[in-house]
């Protein structure tokens, strides 16, 4: 045994320490107390006081940190289990819960003038207020849910951890200051003692009393500051603090089999105040594999601490007159041999055994497997936030298994995945930018490109262990060594006070021709671009910078007007699409605006201004085929391929090879070739699209000319838009729809010749961003016939044809979808070859809002919001699959909604959601007139066999799991 009393490790004026705790990683410890003027809670080295060379270290630190929010003595200091969080209760009737801040640099303490200097940064995530007067002692759940506290206001309050600052149950009982609390390692019970001479058992599950004992302390007086009792690792026995064996003071073994107290640990001289168990149980070599025994700690008034084993009649070790006033506290380290203890003297002791007088140290999974054979299922083994409960149905198991290989597959393999792994991912943040660009403007100054560093988000990550090997000294942002930042020297010379455009990225719509979403294959043009459209977007700058936008329009529109006659037939070469600019959608000024009049499609209000489609003198698309074969169909247009004394004519021809036209790719003639049939126009062709039984072809003349796909011929006349199509899309079902230039949508079905929707304004979808430009990002049709629309706004829309408006169903810059913790869940676009509506709108606006961090809340708020947030997020979710008519999405938002609800404990919310699926149990009752018993063609008893599957994962739901199955098993037996 080695024993050592750090001088170092003290607080301002000898004040005295009254509470001491070992990080779990043994790397540090925590000491809490009086300060100069306020509560102190130091946070300190364990390094140096292990090795000794690390003390005469000058390069390893001592204190990490020393935090004075405290108004008042510290009282408290507990590390939770996972070693993530420091708790501190003190005089000033509140709790702090401090986590390490891992992007903070070096700073010096507050009112030291420098001489005192926090190598680590811990800031306060949480400030607890519920008590009404000075917290005593706290307590960690062994799961870390849960934190209790205990105060001279009488009472204990239950705090959810998760969830900080709500409170889970205020425990009433006690008629005197409570002083000391602490946990049954299983999860069943808290224990609590107090000046009222009882110490009390409280059941987790409904928070009730289970037991109050009266008789050991019937004859102990209020003589000691704090009561910290202790629950042995095993759960078999709970001792108390201070009591009494006929005159003498004690300390009460109380067992948990039938809370009987026949044995105490005696000897002390004056009331004991602190018992500490080691975490580790121990087995000694010569005893049998099946035996084990605790080892356990007691401070006293008495200045001395006693070392007992349970399975010894005697102490192992007892050190008097350790300290020069009463022993306060003491902490075990998680390997079970290294023990250190505080006293109101104002220093700390640390004592250190070795294998040879302890024992040898079970592993984790020994202590786990002694628990379960006592106590059932431990919480040890799982990470629940409720207490796991005696299992009620044998059946419930037996779906447990079932469930684990039957839910990875509902949706889409893979891509339904637990909701605990997913909430802790999260992006690796990015090292510092220490590359800069320069460059030089037309006249000879110096340009540093400015280079966005984004702040590198707090994780509230696990602190870093401290060792004697470790190089801990502290830095400082003042170096003396010089930059490492290199500057890029560019020769491009660059006009001053002109930002450059960056060019549009891969993949973004523009006025290509596109088959049933998919752009057609590029094809080389040696032909000159259009240098400008006709339709720009409006600016709204005055009367001087309308007049020049006019002139740039007519210039532009001259040089277009002469570009578009060729003097000569074109000769065949290798033709590439014109890629235009994203759709530009820009709105009208406002009335007041003087002298600018709308550039619209219509004169009788405002409108949308689109870009549209260009012609090409040569194109080509293929047609997707949703059948096997081997050959490939393409829609090859030559424009302008016959010049007459009416105008040049444009021709059309429907091509079957299994690679793209030879004369469109300019290569060597194909024999496998065939052209199944062709037509002519008389007006350039500007888009097309096509499926096997439909050719839908936009020409420049604002018209619609709609074809037979196996015969070429005309099905109906040419359709007249009120401005050249912009935006052209046809799904499998022969849906087709068109974005005109002057922002108009209209769908309509080929194979019925009817309209679904005509000339709907996509100005609504604006949000009055007056004078702005918004991008068209996407514009289609899904399976299910439903317009689909994203902007570069970060919003997505679709149109209902029954409610006659607009619905939004996605927004990236949504503060309730940056605060959800389902924000991540957005699955791929396509799964299992079929296009998910909503997952590909979401997918098409989630980069418009990345780069934004408006609206997420900050790290001291976030676990007020996540909840809100990730239900209202749900919510929309699930709405927006119904209005986009995706079955298969709906699915999945449902089962995710349900592993939320569960995991959170939200049962009322959980058992609307199965009523509603379950629908009425008796015809003739309730909603069985309006109950409907599917949605979007999927059975709603279905989904609840689904649900159950998910709720069969957590033994807390088993009553509800069971009440669901039987009422659902006995609906299907009527049925039959």
């Amino acid at each position: 045994m080695k024993l050592l009393k750090p001088k170092w490790v003290t607080h301002e004026n000898d004040s005295p320490i009254f509470s001491i705790d070992i990080h779990p990683d043994g790397s540090r410890f925590a000491t809490g107390g009086q300060g100069a003027d306020s509560g102190k809670v130091v946070i300190w080295n364990m390094a140096p006081i292990v090795d000794k060379k690390a003390e005469s270290d000058e390069n390893i630190p001592k204190m990490l940190c020393q935090m004075d929010n405290h108004e008042a003595c510290v009282n408290c200091v507990r590390w939770s289990h996972s070693g993530r969080f420091l708790a501190s209760g003190g005089d000033d009737k509140l709790i702090m819960v401090w986590k390490i801040n891992q992007y903070s640099g070096v700073n010096t303490v507050f009112g030291t003038g420098g001489g005192t200097v926090n190598v680590e940064s811990w800031r306060c995530s949480a400030t607890l207020r519920g008590h009404d007067g000075d917290v005593l002692d706290l307590a960690w759940s062994t799961h870390d849910a849960w934190l209790a506290s205990c105060s001279v206001d009488n009472t204990v309050i239950v705090w959810n951890a998760l969830k900080l600052p709500e409170t889970i149950a205020v425990l009433k009982g006690h008629t005197g200051l409570v002083k000391g609390v602490t946990w049954d390692p299983v999860g069943k019970y808290l224990a609590s003692q107090s000046d009222d001479r009882t110490l009390r058992v409280w059941r987790t599950v409904d928070w009730k009393e289970e037991q109050v004992i009266k008789d050991p302390f019937e004859k102990c007086a209020g003589s000691t500051h704090v009561l910290r009792l202790n629950w042995s690792p095993d759960g078999e026995f709970l001792v108390s603090a201070h009591a009494m064996n006929g005159p003498g003071p004690a300390a009460q073994i109380i067992q948990r089999d039938g809370w009987s107290y026949e044995m105490d640990f005696v000897g002390h001289r004056k009331p004991v105040t602190c018992v500490r168990f080691n975490s580790v149980l121990f087995r000694r070599a010569s005893k049998k594999a099946s035996s084990y025994s605790c080892c356990c700690a007691i401070g006293s008034r008495d200045q001395s601490i006693s070392i007992w084993m349970t399975t010894k009649q005697r102490p192992l070790v007892v050190i008097r007159e350790l300290f020069l006033n009463s022993v306060l506290d003491s902490s075990w380290s998680s390997t079970g041999h290294q023990l250190m203890a505080c006293s109101w003297d104002g220093t700390v002791a640390y004592i250190e055994f070795t294998e040879d007088e302890l024992g040898k140290a079970l592993t984790k999974e020994e202590k786990i497997s002694i628990q379960e054979k006592k106590y059932g299922k431990s919480l040890l083994s799982q990470k629940d936030t409720y207490v796991s409960r005696v299992v009620e149905t044998p059946a419930l198991l037996q779906k447990q298994d079932q469930s684990a290989l039957k839910l990875d597959g509902i949706v889409n393999s893979g891509s339904v995945t637990n909701f605990e792994d997913r909430k802790t991912s999260s992006t690796p943040v990015k090292g510092p930018i220490n590359k800069q660009i320069e460059t030089r403007t037309s006249d000879g100054r110096r340009r540093i490109t400015p280079m966005f560093i984004p702040s590198a988000p707090d994780r509230g990550d696990m602190p870093q262990p401290f060792s004697a090997n470790s190089s801990s000294q502290p830095t400082f942002s003042s170096a003396e060594s010089k930059s490492q930042i290199v500057v890029e020297k560019r020769e491009d010379v660059v006009k001053p006070n002109v930002a450059v455009k960056s060019p549009p990225k891969e993949g973004s719509t523009s006025a290509t021709p596109i088959v049933n979403g998919h752009a057609s294959p590029p094809v080389e043009n040696t032909s000159e671009k259009p240098s400008s459209t006709p339709f720009a977007p409006v600016s709204f700058g005055g009367k001087r910078r309308a007049e020049k936008e006019k002139d740039k329009e007519k210039q532009a529109t001259s040089q277009t007007t002469s570009q578009a006659q060729p003097s000569q037939p074109p000769q065949p070469k290798r033709a590439r699409f014109c890629l235009d600019r994203p759709p530009v959608l820009s709105l009208p000024p406002p009335h007041n605006a003087q002298d600018s009049g709308p550039l619209t499609g219509r004169a009788d209000g405002p409108g949308i201004v689109l870009p549209a489609l260009k012609s090409a003198s040569n194109l080509a698309v293929q047609v997707e085929n949703t059948k096997i074969r081997r050959d490939a169909h393409w829609v090859q247009v030559e424009n302008g391929f016959s010049l007459t004394s009416s105008g040049p004519l444009s021709r059309l021809k429907i091509v079957r090879s299994p690679i793209m036209p030879s004369d469109i790719v300019n290569s060597l003639a194909n024999s496998k070739e065939v052209t199944m049939w062709e037509t002519v126009f008389g007006s350039p062709v500007i888009g097309v699209v096509a499926n096997m039984n439909i050719v839908c072809v936009a020409l420049e003349d604002a018209t619609i000319q709609i074809l037979d796909f196996k015969t070429g011929s005309r099905r109906t006349p040419p359709l007249v838009l009120s401005a050249p199509a912009s935006r052209l899309s046809l799904n499998v079902n022969s849906f087709f729809m068109v974005v005109t230039a002057c922002g108009h949508m209209s769908i309509w079905d080929l194979i019925k010749c009817r309209k679904v929707i005509l000339n709907e304004s996509l100005l609504p979808i604006m949000n009055g961003l007056s004078g702005s430009q918004v991008t068209l990002l996407s514009c289609s049709l899904s399976e299910s016939n439903i317009p689909l629309v994203s902007l570069s706004t970060g919003k997505a829309f679709t149109y209902s044809d029954d409610m006659g408006c607009w619905l939004q169903v996605g927004n990236s810059r949504n503060p309730v979808s940056k605060n959800s913790v389902h924000q991540s869940f957005l699955g791929n676009p396509v799964s299992n070859g079929t296009a998910l509506p909503l997952a590909c709108l979401q997918a098409d606006i989630r980069s418009c809002g990345k780069s934004s961090t408006l609206g997420v809340a900050s790290s001291s708020n976030a676990a007020l919001v996540s909840q809100p947030c990730s239900l209202a997020f749900l919510d929309e979710q699930l709405v927006s699959c119904i209005a986009t008519s995706s079955p298969r999405e709906y699915q999945y938002w449902l089962l995710t909604t349900v592993r939320y609800l569960v995991h959170t404990g939200l049962e009322e919310r959980l058992r609307l959601i199965c009523d509603d699926l379950l629908g009425p149990i008796h015809k003739g009752v309730g909603k069985s007139n309006s109950w409907e018993s599917s949605v979007m063609g999927i059975s709603k008893h279905k989904m609840l066999k689904d649900i159950l599957d998910v709720v069969s994962t957590n033994l807390r739901w088993q009553r509800l799991w069971t009440e669901y199955t039987d009422q659902l098993k006995s609906l299907e037996e009527l049925q039959r």
